[in-house]
């Protein structure tokens, strides 16, 4: 605990400066232009990859992040602190560049875009449920027990986690209409106004009702702009035994997150930083994913 609340403190500090140039920039931008070199890294399929300031860092006028790794009571996780400067940034991508493209390694994905960091996020296209929205565009109103985080056009995150009775094509049409970017379909909700959030008993996606350990992917909000990302290996003796669903949650406690939902995790667990997998996941390469969060 001693290091996690060490990492943490120094991860606040490098934070103050960039925040501080950061949100600068977001106030001098139009709402809805992206970043001026977001979109110069967009510009070619092939961009340049990014340079890091250290392994677990990058800081540029738009971006602020810090990773911290963690190690303890035999589990290895990864925290990372995102600051954007505009919800434009907050991007997602499909396998194969288009809804239904198939799968793809997140690092392919990523070098063709420019990004800079780079997560797995809800696997869409191993299921057929719910309401499925990327970067503003709608794809798919299905029916679902599963919970839903929307991205809101702020930026901002929020979930819906009571679905009896919802009507999936009116729920697309008015998230189209208020300018949402981006919803996933998984879960659980983790925390929610900075609570904790009780399991139900019969949730759809994963038991919530055990001690199971797997790797891990979620994310959380910590203010405007800012996100905690968690990524917990798993399933690998001697390095890492995963987390549980609970524990997860404890984390995104710890880091002050006042809004975490759980994405999809097992051997789609990923995290990715100008050009190289942070982590160690599970089936000992990256396994092809149908899609990605990416900023």
């Amino acid at each position: 605990m001693q290091e996690k609340e060490s990492q943490g403190k120094k991860r606040l500090n490098y934070t103050v400066a960039a925040l501080a140039a950061a949100l600068a920039i977001a106030m001098l931008l139009p709402q809805g232009q992206i970043a001026p070199s977001m979109a110069a890294r967009a510009e070619s399929a092939w961009a340049q990859p990014c340079v890091a300031e250290s392994d677990y860092e990058y800081v540029d006028e738009t971006h602020s992040i810090h990773i911290d790794r963690v190690e303890e009571n035999g589990i290895v996780y990864f925290v990372a602190d995102v600051q954007l400067a505009s919800a434009s940034q907050f991007q997602t991508a499909f396998g194969g560049g288009e809804y239904g493209g198939g799968n793809e390694h997140i690092s392919s994905m990523a070098t063709k875009l420019g990004a800079v960091f780079a997560v797995n996020a809800d696997n869409y296209g191993a299921h057929e449920y719910g309401v499925i929205l990327r970067n503003g565009a709608l794809y798919r109103t299905a029916t679902t027990a599963r919970h839903l985080l929307i991205v809101d056009a702020n930026g901002d995150l929020r979930v819906r986690s009571e679905r009896e009775g919802e009507n999936p094509q009116e729920l697309g049409a008015q998230l189209v209409e208020e300018g949402a970017l981006q919803t996933f379909e998984f879960g659980p909700e983790l925390v929610r106004d900075g609570a904790l959030v009780e399991f139900p008993a019969d949730f759809t996606v994963i038991s919530t009702r055990d001690t199971r350990r797997e790797p891990r992917t979620a994310i959380g909000q910590l203010g405007p702009l800012h996100y905690i990302i968690v990524v917990a290996d798993g399933r690998q003796d001697g390095y890492s035994k995963g987390m549980t669903l609970q524990e997860l949650q404890q984390v995104f406690m710890f880091y002050g997150a006042q809004t975490a939902f759980n994405l999809d995790g097992g051997g789609s667990t990923e995290m990715w930083l100008c050009g190289e997998i942070i982590n160690q996941p599970s089936g000992g390469d990256e396994r092809s994913v149908s899609d990605m969060i990416w900023f």
